[in-house]
């Protein structure tokens, strides 16, 4: 599953957001279900993840009765934050208050694509750092590269 490209939304005064329309196909090719995991992941960021897909990435982390603590401060930071989402029969979602509170978003947003998840973004701060991110990219890749090489 790859969630691909962006698009610029709103979000409601009902905190409500439309899905796009193309990220939602992917969730019905890949008959990912309706429902989304929202997760605020910073200032003027919320993830959404397909509840397919966090499930999945859920189970594939190690369960113990013996954790560290950055492992147990992790799992319940990660855990408590996220909430479950419906999404209606026109492809919104209601975001929750405390998630809008603690990023800052409300108003005019992109959501982007990020491979297997959405983001979304303050529409403003994101269309402010295009430039940066395009001329970070070449960089990006060679690191990246440079990490699989290496193992």
């Amino acid at each position: 599953m790859s969630f691909i490209g962006q698009a610029e939304v709103t979000i409601d005064k009902k905190s409500r957001l439309a899905v796009p329309a193309k990220f939602r196909s992917v969730l019905e090719a890949k008959k990912l279900g309706p429902g989304w995991i929202s997760l605020p992941r910073g200032d003027k960021l919320l993830w959404l993840f397909p509840e397919a897909g966090f499930e999945k990435l859920s189970d594939g982390w190690d369960d113990s009765l013996i954790q560290d603590e950055d492992t147990e401060e992790l799992q319940q930071a990660l855990y408590s934050f996220s909430e479950r989402l419906e999404m209606d029969a026109t492809g919104r979602v209601t975001l929750p208050k405390e998630h809008l509170e603690l990023t800052g978003l409300d108003g005019e947003v992109v959501v982007i694509g990020a491979k297997n998840h959405l983001e979304i973004h303050d529409r403003a701060a994101w269309t402010a750092r295009d430039k940066e991110r395009l001329a970070k990219m070449r960089s990006l890749m060679t690191k990246m590269a440079a990490r699989q090489r290496q193992g």
